[in-house]
This record gives C-alpha cells, sequence and structure tokens, in this order.
C-alpha cells in the first residue's frame, strides 16, 4: 500500500476518500503547458465544479518508491454528469513528481484523487468596482477561468510575473474589460512593485503567485492601498527553487515547506482554469518594463469597512461596556466561590457570626451582579434608542436625495430591510453583542483559571470534552467546503420560490400539474442537498451534543474527582467548584458561537446602512449665468436636449455614449433598439433617475441638473409599464403631483383617462383607499397613472409601452387616455412592439449604447440598416405606415 504519511492521515481523519481519475487524452496548450483530460465515476459525487474549482491529487514517486505525493490542481474543464474533466500542469524545472507524471501520462493511466476541503471562486453577492487578479504561470489557468466567469460590464486588471519567456504564450480566454500587465521577475518584491498606484477602492483582489512573491503583494495591497481582509485572496501557488510535490511522509517531513502544505490548498504549477477549456487569442497584452520603487497611491476605501465608519462614534461606548462587563462577570461569579468557602466552613463547624458574614457577602454580590448587569443593560438601550432615532433621521433625509434610480434597483423590499429590519438589526449589536461576547469569553477563562488553582489534573480533564467538540467541529467544516455558501443560495433561491409558488396559488389550483412542478423540482432539489451533505454529520453531530452537555461534565467529574479522593490526592470539598462550575463549562463556551451570529448580523447591517449613507446624492447646481449659455432667447419648455450624453452604472463600463438628441416640442420620439441597448437607460436619464457621467440632457434650455425636484418633475413627467399605487385614497393617487388641486380638476382628469366610471364603482368612489394591493386591473391602474400624469400637466412626458401586457378593451381606453395625455406634448416612448410607433414624428435606433440611426418609418426601412433588421426579426411586413394603425402614443392623425 502506498505510504502518505501524515497528510495522507490527516485527510483520511477528514473523512477523504480516493476516486480513481483515468487519463483519456493529452495537449500541448504551450512548449511547457500540457492540459491532461481524464475520467472519473464517483470523483464528482463529492467534488465542486466552478471557476478555479479544484481537487487534490496523489502522483506516484517517479523513483518506483511506494510513497504519493499529493498537490491540487484546478478542473479547466469539467462535467459533472458525464464524470470528464481535465487539468493544466506547467512543467517546470526542477520538476516534482506532477510535472513528471503529467509527461509521462498516456491514456488509460491512472491517478487516486480527493475532493475533501476543496473551495472554488464565487462572485461576490455585492459585485465589486473591478477584480484584481495577480498571479503567474502556474494561476494562469485558475485566473482564465475566473476571467471566464466574471460579468462582462466590470473591470479587469491582471498581472501576470513571467518567469520565463515562454509564459507569454499560455492562452488566456477573452475578457471585453481586461487588461493584461506581463512583469518580468527580478525578484521577491517585483511583482508587488509593478502594480500600478492608483485608487483601488472596492476592488477584489485574487492573489495567487509564488509564495515569495505573495508576501510583498499581501504586504503592498493592506498597508498602502488599503485593501481589507475581506476583499482579498491571498494564497501562494508553489515556491521558487523547489521541486513541488516532495514526499509526504516521517521519512521526508523536513522537506515539506509549511507554504506548501494542505491547509495553502497544495496549488501547483498548472492550476488549470475554465468552464469548457475554450482558448480565443487573449487580449492585447500591456508589456512594459519592470517599473522602478513603486510610487505611492490615495489610500482606498471599502465598503467591506462601511460597518466601522458606521460605529466609530461608539467606540468608546463599546469598550466602556466591555470593561463594565468583564466586571460585572467577575462578580457573579464571586459568590460561586464565596459558597465553596460557606460549604467548607459549614463542614469544619465554624461560627456562626462567620458563616453569616460568608453568606451575606455571597447574597450582596450576587445582588450587586444583578443590579450592575441591569444598570449597564439600561444605559446601552438607551444609547441604542439615541442610534437608532439619529440613523432613521439620516436615512430619510439621504433618501430624500437619493437618485429615482436607487429605488428603482431596490425595489420596496430592499428599502424597507433598510428602514427598518436593518435598523433593528442593529439593536442587538448596540445592546447585547459586546456584553455577551465579553461574558462569553471571559467567564469560562475565569472559571477554568480558579479550577485550575483549586485542582490541576481535574481542570484539565474537563478540556477533553472541549477538545473533541473543537475537533469535531473543525472536521465537519472543513468537509463541507464549498457546501455552506451553496447553502445560503439555496435558502435564498427556495425563499424566492415559495413566493413565488405561493402568489400563483390561483393559477396552481387551477392548472396544477406542470405550474406546481417547478417549485416541487426545487424542492425536492434541496432536500437532496441537505440530506447530502448533513446526513453524514449525524455520528458527529451526536459526539459534540454529548460533548457539550452538563451531564459528560458531571460524569468527568465525579468519575475522575471520585478516584483522586479514594486516592488521597484530593479534598473532598475541592470537589464543590467543579459541581458549581464545572458542570456549566460547555454551555458557557457554546455562548460564545452564539453571540457571533448576532453580531455578524448586526455588522452587516450596520455595513448596509453605511454603504447608502455614502451613496452619491443627486445635487441641484446653480444655474450658468446666461453668458455662459450662448445668446439669451425664448426657449419652448417642451424643448429637449441631449448633448452628448454618456452614462455608466459602474466606472469604466458605458451604458450610453455621445448620445446626441433634440426632441421638437410637441413631437412624439420613439426609442427603439435591441435588447441592452440602452433605451430604458437613456429616459431614465430624461426623468432624472441618474445624471449623465457625460454631457447633459436640457429642458427648456435648462440643465436638469440646475432643476430642484418639485421644478423637475413640473416639466417632465412619466407612464411606465409598471404602475404604482401609494397607500391613500383614489383621489390622493390622481392629485399626487398636484395635492392641492380641486376636486374638479380631478374628476376632469379621471374622464380624460377613461377610469371616471369605474372610480364611481368603487364602494367609496374617490375615497376608497387603495395600495400595492388594490382592488383594480392592469389595465384600470396604468388609466389611473395617466390621470395622475394628465393632472400634472407636465410639458414632458417619458412613456414606457404602457399597452404592452393589457387586455384588448383595456389597451382600447388606454390608447384613448394617451391620445389624450400626449397631445401638444413633447413625448420620448420606449418602444417595445415596432409595429406601435410606426407613425411617430421620429424614431431614433439605439444600438451598444450608441445612437445608429434616426427618423421616421419609412425613411429607415429604406436604409437598410439596425431598424430594418430589427422590423424583419419581429415578422413584420415591409410597408409604409398607415394613418389608420395603432402607436404607442395613442397618436390617431399623425402620419
Amino acid at each position: 500500500m502506498a505510504k502518505r504519511g501524515f497528510q495522507g492521515a490527516i485527510m483520511r481523519g477528514f473523512g477523504a476518500r480516493d476516486h480513481i481519475a483515468v487519463v483519456t487524452g493529452r495537449e500541448y496548450l504551450a512548449e511547457h503547458f500540457v492540459r491532461v483530460r481524464m475520467t472519473s465515476e464517483t470523483l464528482f459525487d463529492e467534488a465542486v465544479t466552478g471557476p478555479a474549482a479544484w481537487a487534490r491529487f496523489w502522483f506516484p514517486d517517479p523513483d518506483g518508491g511506494e510513497a504519493e505525493y499529493q498537490r491540487g490542481y484546478t478542473f479547466s474543464e469539467a462535467d459533472a454528469a458525464t464524470g470528464e474533466f481535465a487539468v493544466d500542469f506547467v512543467l517546470h524545472e526542477p520538476a516534482g513528481p506532477a510535472s513528471i507524471w503529467a509527461r509521462t501520462a498516456e491514456p488509460g493511466s491512472a491517478v487516486p484523487v480527493q475532493a475533501v476541503a476543496t473551495t472554488r471562486f464565487d462572485l461576490p453577492a455585492e459585485t465589486p468596482e473591478g477584480f484584481l487578479l495577480i498571479g503567474d504561470s502556474a494561476s494562469i489557468p485558475a485566473i482564465g477561468g475566473i476571467l471566464e466567469a466574471l460579468p462582462r460590464d466590470v473591470p479587469v486588471e491582471v498581472y501576470l510575473e513571467q518567469h520565463e519567456d515562454a509564459d507569454a504564450t499560455i492562452p488566456l480566454p477573452r475578457h471585453p474589460l481586461a487588461r493584461i500587465h506581463r512583469l518580468p521577475r527580478e525578484g521577491a518584491d517585483s511583482l508587488a512593485r509593478g502594480i500600478e498606484a492608483r485608487d483601488w477602492s472596492n476592488w477584489y483582489a485574487w492573489i495567487t503567485p509564488e509564495s515569495g512573491s505573495l508576501k510583498h503583494l499581501r504586504t503592498r495591497l493592506r498597508d498602502e492601498f488599503g485593501f481589507p481582509k475581506s476583499e482579498m485572496h491571498p494564497q501562494a501557488y508553489w515556491i521558487e527553487g523547489r521541486s513541488m510535490g516532495k514526499m509526504r511522509n516521517e521519512d521526508a517531513a523536513d522537506a515539506v515547506p509549511a507554504a506548501a502544505s494542505v491547509s495553502e490548498t497544495a496549488t501547483v504549477p498548472g492550476v488549470a482554469a475554465g468552464a469548457d477549456g475554450a482558448r480565443s487569442p487573449e487580449p492585447q497584452p500591456e508589456s512594459r518594463p519592470q517599473p522602478e520603487p513603486a510610487a505611492s497611491a490615495p489610500r482606498g476605501e471599502w465598503r467591506a469597512n462601511a460597518a466601522g465608519r458606521l460605529l466609530a462614534p461608539l467606540r468608546i461606548t463599546f469598550w466602556l461596556a466591555g470593561i463594565l462587563q468583564g466586571i460585572v462577570t467577575l462578580v457573579e461569579l464571586a459568590p460561586f466561590v464565596l459558597l465553596v468557602e460557606l460549604s467548607r466552613l459549614l463542614l469544619e463547624g465554624a461560627e456562626p457570626a462567620r458563616l453569616w458574614t460568608v453568606g451575606l457577602w455571597a447574597a450582596g454580590l450576587m445582588a450587586a451582579g444583578a443590579l450592575c448587569s441591569a444598570g449597564l443593560l439600561l444605559w446601552l438601550h438607551a444609547v441604542d434608542a439615541r442610534l437608532s432615532r439619529d440613523l432613521r433621521r439620516r436615512l430619510l433625509g439621504k433618501t430624500a436625495r437619493l437618485p429615482l434610480g436607487w429605488f428603482d434597483a431596490r425595489g420596496s423590499g430592499g428599502v424597507k430591510q433598510l428602514m427598518q429590519d436593518d435598523t433593528l438589526s442593529l439593536h442587538y449589536l448596540v445592546t447585547h453583542a459586546v456584553p455577551d461576547a465579553v461574558a462569553a469569553a471571559l467567564a469560562p477563562i475565569a472559571v477554568l483559571v480558579y479550577l485550575f488553582v483549586v485542582d490541576w489534573r481535574l481542570a484539565l480533564v474537563l478540556l477533553v470534552p472541549v477538545l473533541v467538540y473543537v475537533v469535531t467541529m473543525y472536521g465537519m467544516i472543513v468537509r463541507s467546503g464549498t457546501r455552506t455558501r451553496q447553502a445560503v443560495a439555496w435558502s435564498e433561491r427556495m425563499n424566492e420560490e415559495a413566493g413565488a409558488y405561493l402568489e400563483g396559488q390561483p393559477v396552481v389550483r387551477v392548472f396544477g400539474g406542470a405550474a406546481a412542478s417547478g417549485f416541487r423540482a426545487a424542492l425536492g432539489e434541496y432536500i437532496r442537498f441537505l440530506d447530502a451533505w448533513q446526513r453524514p454529520f449525524t455520528g458527529q453531530k451526536t459526539v459534540m451534543d454529548l460533548a457539550t452537555r452538563p451531564a459528560t461534565f458531571l460524569l468527568l467529574i465525579l468519575g475522575v474527582g471520585a478516584l483522586l479522593v479514594t486516592g488521597g490526592s484530593m479534598d473532598p470539598i475541592a470537589l464543590l467548584p467543579f459541581l458549581f462550575l464545572g458542570t456549566t463549562f460547555g454551555a458557557r463556551l457554546l455562548g460564545i458561537g452564539y453571540g457571533l451570529s448576532g453580531l455578524r448580523e448586526g455588522l452587516l447591517a450596520a455595513k448596509r446602512i453605511q454603504v447608502v449613507l455614502d451613496e452619491p446624492e443627486l445635487e441641484t447646481r446653480p444655474a450658468e449665468a446666461p453668458a455662459a449659455k450662448g445668446p439669451v432667447g425664448e426657449t419652448a419648455p417642451g424643448l429637449v436636449e441631449f448633448e452628448g450624453v454618456g452614462f455608466a452604472y459602474r466606472p469604466g463600463a458605458p451604458v450610453l455614449q455621445g448620445i446626441d438628441l433634440r426632441l421638437e416640442p410637441g413631437t412624439v420620439t420613439a426609442l427603439v433598439g435591441p435588447s441592452g441597448a440602452g433605451k430604458s437607460t437613456l429616459a431614465a436619464l430624461l426623468a432624472r433617475f441618474h445624471d449623465p457621467v457625460d454631457g447633459a440632457i436640457r429642458v427648456g434650455g435648462a440643465d436638469l441638473r440646475e432643476l430642484g425636484a418639485d421644478e423637475l418633475y413640473s416639466r417632465v413627467g412619466f407612464v411606465f409599464q409598471q404602475t404604482q399605487l401609494v397607500r391613500g385614497t383614489v383621489r390622493e393617487n390622481i392629485a399626487l403631483a398636484v395635492p392641492d388641486a380641486d376636486d374638479d380638476r380631478v374628476v376632469a382628469a379621471a374622464r380624460a383617462a377613461n377610469i371616471h366610471e369605474r372610480i364611481l364603482r368603487l364602494p367609496d368612489g374617490y375615497e376608497t383607499e387603495l395600495g400595492p394591493g388594490a382592488a383594480l386591473s392592469g389595465g384600470e391602474q396604468q388609466r389611473l397613472t395617466i390621470a395622475r400624469a394628465i393632472l400634472a400637466d407636465s410639458p414632458v412626458l417619458v412613456l414606457d409601452e404602457a399597452t404592452a401586457f393589457a387586455d384588448p378593451e383595456s389597451e382600447h381606453l388606454v390608447q384613448q387616455a394617451l391620445s389624450r395625455l400626449t397631445a401638444g406634448r413633447t413625448v420620448l416612448v420606449i418602444a417595445h412592439r415596432l409595429h406601435t410607433i410606426t407613425r411617430v414624428d421620429r424614431i431614433a435606433v439605439l444600438e451598444e449604447g450608441r445612437l445608429v440611426e434616426s427618423g421616421t418609418h419609412d425613411e429607415l426601412l429604406r436604409r437598410d440598416g439596425t431598424y430594418r433588421r430589427l422590423w424583419h426579426a419581429g415578422g413584420y411586413e415591409e410597408r409604409p405606415a398607415r394613418a389608420s394603425e395603432p402607436a404607442a402614443t395613442g397618436k390617431e392623425t399623425r402620419a
């Protein structure tokens, strides 16, 4: 049997089992870079797949000995259904067993593989501003897998250290926003010095170079650029000058560097990447000479540190609360010590006066501890009340200044979580987290110290269940691997599935079958996931439960204590402190874990709140002087001008570029284009959901950024597909923009929107209470919002295709209402169905964020461009627009 030494024993202790992988083929991707394809029938019963997912391989001794050598390799290709996968090897010198095996492996060769304690790259829950990927030829494959998984609109900086010229020939997948920097190695610090000195705020760093380079990189990114620990993944992939894969047994233990141990994830040259293995020519690399000593850079700020900024004013409060709780904890433990002393005095027949003294001290300290604990909590609750009041005020003020796009992106649920749930989560953090943590940590330590003073032998025995608990828990964590993160994702998915299933009960009950099968299938899959994850841990959980029970500690105390007492090496009185305090030792330690959970939730809530408080606001800047705007003249209030407008949701990923568009007063302009072309974004900019990054948008000659909210929305109105009713009466919903409008104006607007008769049929007419769950159909709600826009009487209107999901009768009524709404106004309509906008004054065609065409329907069809392609893709006949055709805006006479 092959020898795997201490590392193999550790792996077996964690439940690792061998899976046999058989080589099916080999391919050289570069002269020193080979891909080996394999298959295994059982590996993916346990192994995970995804970017940078890896497994442990045990390679044979190239000298023919019995030893095996363990290294980790990333899957460059992986098909869990068929069991087929591939890994890439850098053929390096000095060659270790892994490189030698890769050079000689032929179809049919077999190698043992283990999947315990392996990981993969998962996209952060909150997408960072960009990704900084650092490595060398050894980590190119893992970096390639990450590049393929990253969103296409996130900038990426890749720094690769070249150890030899051939490294540049190793292929990388293409990413549209990736920049590749190749730096020749001139020393352990050369790669760190080559990182650009810039503001890296809110970037995420994946750092996987050689061990010596890693040390300098981690230091520079942390100390100079300010990268927080949570936003870095530092991992040494190899050690220069060492043949990777030294013998993992007792005879060669001194040859195994610590950095290459299992705890370092054992990643070696040739860690491979990629979901499908396809490689396109890499982006144009930015090669440059080795830089001089690094220039200083601004220290960035990360959202990950937001909780610390929010809680910084409470730092002294937390320190003081911790100190006070420490004193209270010791005071609360003191009565138990005095009770032991009282018991000893009773057995010795001490005088009553002395007994009363000790008993009163014990009672007094117990009362003092209770009073001090109550006083501390009362003080912290007062601090929390002031903090909650101030935070809610700040959040209300902040949300009033945030762009509408912020609310649109989060929805009502996200805003509710911020304003209500997150502020409540801070309650535990402020009032209980510090006292609970101090008590949970200090009490067991104080008890253990006291018990060691009483009898160190029996105290040492009490550590055995604790050690069993810790080792068992660690083994479960290691074996769980990525399943912990998968469980969180599953929980979120099932919440959504359950919500959709409950909301769709009318459909499910009527149609059944397929309507419910999706939820049932997801639920069954979730149960199978939990069963496969947790069932193997049944024995370990039982051991952990038994190890922390008071009965376990009591059994140890009585059993070992009886032996010591009967052997004459321990005073029977000395058992009392162990009986009073030792039996609760396990429960006190478990309190640390329970407290950490609440602390984690509170810190996440504090982070989310501070991130919102840091959001950029919509600012109203002073109006330009008339001379700066050019010649003074009368500008029609309905004139809209887009001048060189550019916009990006994140730096380096533009959504709109160089948009120049003029909407003449009283005309209808339709925005069309493929999905993702930027139609909704451009329309949202006119409604000032966001401010443009470049250029300007003017309404009536005034830059939108110069208009206050009231003035802006008196000039620009909007009606979107997704209607939004506020909680209030019908009248209040219609008069939302003009709250002082009299009843005659409200009724006139409702009549114009074809909703008056329906309102009269409501229980209380115009005084009927409405809300998100209003008993109105989609078309009726749409007409109500049209009435709101009619009453607002803004000269410019942004209109989403309001009839896209209406039934025929509702569509007719909505079209009539839109005809009255758009008459005489400047309208920008987002078109989803091209046949509805054939008669508008102008059609603006967007593609990839640029304005590529503009003109009437007939003109654009004759140009044989993007619009004509979209028209034919929709299955429409090529014919001129006729006045009888419907239009999205309801215009009935315009040609």
